[in-house]
């Protein structure tokens, strides 16, 4: 056979394979297994997913203290501080000449009077606190729980209930180190109470033994904090004190403030001081900031409580809030653009075949999807639909020649180690 005729030969085998598979593909598509090249593909994940709302903010003092001077109580001598100075509880803010010791004796002896009252309903409930931390250390070591570990919740219904309605929260779903731990919270807080209540008596007594002396009378700070502003007379308020602590004000309109509550944290971020620090909202009242008017849009004022913020935070600096709205805590997520239709994708099986899953969606957060239903993490699925020919079908991915290596050649035998190539190779 000369060479020409085996050039025509080759021609015609190729081009008769050629016909029989582009009149197959055209007329018959039930009778060829398409196989879908996926080049790319990803895992599903489990994240916690939060929808957010960016705010611009200003720091401003958590709470202003007002103090006033009336006419009635003396005649007003001098300050002791000075606008920006920093200030603790018990500096002397200012003081005033009495007119009519009696009358100021006795207004001092009915605030120490009050005191005293508010110092023992304080005690009277610490000490029904401390009562109820001794009967759940009662009841968890005489087994009267399901459970004498830590983790487990108590059983003590009544005790339950009990501590429900004098802590204020519910423990009904709390474990016995975390109820424990909440009643120990509130001991400390009423604990912190009674020494601050019995503070401002002390002060008052020392009042009413002062003016046996002199009838200058020297007003004390209540708080820790910053004189932000001091009258020019003796106009009130009087003094006006910025507390330590520090919020982030922003503005809401009226479809955010829908949406944002009491509670919802946030971070904030702060480009003068350099960094972000944690924070809750502290209520939304929904009450506009000025008087509202027929034909424009009110604004609704937020405070942020700053948590943790350090001395490079001040009042007046320009923040960004960023406050979550939503969270889901471990969703099974997907890329955005994995989901077809808003309703399904496709996950690759280890038996090698593409597999339409109809799913739910959830939250979606940037590029990332919440599904709940019919795909668990670590599932491979495919990233683009399109990559898909057919429902069902097999699918084959690129060669990474990066990920071929041969580490583990000598731990098998060479006939399997082929016979692996080969199945790698040979197309099914």
């Amino acid at each position: 056979m000369n060479k020409q005729l085996k050039w025509i030969i080759g021609f015609m085998l190729v081009f008769l394979f050629v016909s029989m598979n582009l009149y197959l593909i055209k007329h018959d598509f039930t009778s060829i297994a398409r196989t879908s090249l996926v080049h790319d593909q990803t895992k599903a994940k489990t994240e916690n997913l939060q929808q957010t709302l960016i705010k611009n903010g200003v720091v401003h003092t958590a709470t202003e203290q007002h103090l006033y001077f009336s006419d009635q109580l003396g005649m007003f001598s001098k300050f002791l501080v000075e606008e920006g100075q920093v200030i603790t509880a018990g500096t002397p803010l200012y003081e005033y000449t009495v007119v009519d010791l009696e009358e100021q004796r006795l207004l001092f002896e009915s605030e120490a009077e009050q005191l005293a009252s508010e110092i023992s309903a304080v005690e009277s409930y610490l000490t029904e606190l401390e009562s109820l931390e001794s009967q759940l250390t009662t009841a968890t070591s005489n087994g009267t729980t399901t459970d004498s570990r830590p983790t487990s919740t108590l059983d003590d219904e009544e005790l339950a209930v009990t501590i429900e309605l004098e802590v204020g929260i519910d423990v009904s779903d709390s474990t016995i180190d975390q109820t424990r731990s909440m009643l120990n919270q509130k001991i400390g807080e009423q604990e912190t109470e009674v020494a601050r209540l019995e503070a401002q008596e002390a002060k008052y007594e020392r009042l009413i033994a002062g003016l046996e002396e002199s009838p200058t009378v020297t007003v004390e700070s209540d708080v820790d904090g910053k004189i932000a502003h001091l009258s020019p007379g003796t106009e009130n308020p009087l003094i006006t004190v910025y507390a330590n602590n520090l919020t982030s004000r922003s503005l809401l309109t009226d479809e955010e403030a829908r949406i944002v509550l009491g509670g919802l944290k946030a971070k904030v971020t702060s480009p003068v001081a350099n960094s972000t620090v944690d924070g809750a909202v502290v209520a939304n009242p929904q009450l506009p900031e000025k008087e509202p008017k027929l034909g424009e849009k009110s604004q609704y004022p937020i405070d942020i409580d700053l948590e943790d913020a350090g001395e490079e935070w001040f009042i007046g600096q320009q923040v960004v809030n960023e406050i979550v709205t939503d969270e889901v805590l471990d969703a099974t997520t997907v890329p955005i653009l994995s989901v077809e239709d808003k309703k399904r994708v496709y996950a690759m099986s280890p038996a090698g075949f593409i597999e339409q899953r109809q799913t739910n969606l959830g939250m979606r957060s940037e590029d990332r999807q919440e599904v709940y239903e019919n795909l668990e993490a670590d599932e491979w699925i495919v990233m683009d639909p399109n990559q898909v020919e057919r429902y069902y079908s097999p699918y084959i991915t690129p060669m990474t020649m990066d990920r071929i290596h041969f580490d583990n050649w000598d731990y098998l035998d060479k006939r399997t180690n082929w016979k692996h190539v080969l199945l790698g190779a040979i197309p099914k």
